[in-house]
């Protein structure tokens, strides 16, 4: 039998490897990248006593050959791409737009949407010949929700448009059997938090640097969280979910898993709360 084959960008640390943990235990083989070797050999040794099937290569996902390669890797593993999570990401500049460096942006904007756009590109043709497959791209925090995150322009219209792209690319590829969908995790302790916090007050704004400290001492939200949404939506028990927004936090799996009772319009981005947005449908 040819091998399951998963890929997980940003994968060696984090959510994305939480992620990449949970779908190679659930028998894939589960292919990561990072711009680090290093950080690639480090969670695939600590993965090593679960004797899982992980493979890793280094890729820098702004830069569409090095994607190209990616996807060329998993060809010689003799198997079958079923599954990509588009995971990797930064924060990119934190203050005012103003204040901020226009090369910063547009590395953002290349990392965390035409990253995922080109890996999706790939994608594409391998799950169509297949007639199904399962992408994810994981969101950022507030996308969906009031409060804009101000001071972090770049990050958070990045992720935005990724909601947008993950509505778009559902609706192309539905009549093909595959799911488009996109989570946000949470507010996990990561190396953004991290980050956010070495900016500083000014930088930050008071409310997300506070926010930032509190959420380091008291541990912020598990990355498992996010790790049993994909579990769940890469299943054949979430194959009505695609194009939706879905918070790992907040959204039960019991009120998803219902096909008969499921809203989709519920988990688009134009969700705000119960009380900003109804379904007419």
């Amino acid at each position: 039998m040819k091998k399951k084959i998963a890929i997980v960008t940003g994968g060696a640390r984090g959510i994305g490897a939480a992620i990449a943990q949970r779908i190679a235990g659930e028998n894939y083989h589960v292919v990561i990248c990072s711009r680090s070797q290093q950080e690639i050999d480090d969670f695939i040794k600590t993965m090593s006593r679960l004797k899982l099937q992980l493979s890793g290569l280094v890729t820098d996902i702004s830069k569409f050959g090095q994607c190209q390669r990616l996807f060329n890797f998993i060809q010689g593993l003799n198997g079958e791409l079923e599954i990509l999570v588009n995971n990797a990401g930064i924060y990119g500049p934190i203050g005012k737009l103003e204040e901020n460096s226009y090369l910063e942006w547009e590395d953002t904007i290349r990392i965390n949407l035409l990253g995922t756009v080109y890996c999706t590109q790939l994608a594409i043709p391998i799950m169509q010949k297949r007639k199904s497959g399962k992408i994810i791209n994981i969101c950022g925090g507030g996308v969906g929700g009031k409060d804009p995150l101000a001071r972090f322009s770049a990050y958070y219209t990045s992720k935005t448009a990724i909601a947008g792209f993950t509505e778009v690319t559902a609706a192309e590829l539905a009549e093909y059997n595959i799911q488009v969908n996109c989570i946000a995790p949470g507010a996990v302790n990561s190396r953004f938090t991290v980050y956010l916090i070495s900016q500083g007050r000014n930088k930050a704004g008071d409310e997300m640097y506070t926010k930032a400290i509190k959420q380091k001492k008291t541990g912020g939200d598990s990355p498992e969280l996010a790790a049993r949404l994909v579990s769940f939506l890469i299943s054949n028990k979430a194959n009505h979910i695609s194009g939706c927004l879905l918070s790992a936090k907040w959204d039960k799996k019991g009120e998803l898993s219902d096909s008969r009772t499921f809203t989709p319009n519920l988990y688009k981005l134009r969700r705000i709360d119960n009380r900003n947005f109804w379904d007419h449908e």
